[in-house]
């Protein structure tokens, strides 16, 4: 019991509160998204495997151009996030994540 009424917005299962939760999770994984990609290339080439890459090369090419393609859906997924009515709100977040982590694991399997 409180001391003072709240309002119906505070309520954490309105649907204002969870708009606002969604919009506030995907702009935070979006500014974690770059940390994440560095760490992941730091990790691959700390490898041994990495490591031979860059110091004798022969390793396979980066897919540079489906990259960019998968960086730029990540992009329209943080918009349609922000920008979208609360019913699509959801699936755009999970899009997003989704994505964010294909591009992660991108990083990672080449060298």
């Amino acid at each position: 019991m409180t001391w003072y009424q709240q309002p119906a917005a505070l309520d954490p299962a309105s649907p204002e509160a969870v708009s606002r939760r969604r919009g506030r999770t995907s702009r935070i994984t979006a500014v974690l998204f770059l940390p994440a990609l560095v760490a992941a290339k730091v990790m691959v080439l700390a490898t041994e495997r990495g490591t031979a890459c860059v110091m004798q090369g022969g390793c396979a090419p980066f897919p540079g151009v489906f990259f960019l393609a998968l960086l730029a859906a990540v992009v329209a997924s943080v918009v349609v996030v922000a920008a979208a009515p609360r019913r699509f709100q959801g699936p755009a977040l999970a899009v997003q994540l989704a994505l964010e982590t294909i591009a992660v694991l991108m990083v990672l399997a080449y060298p």
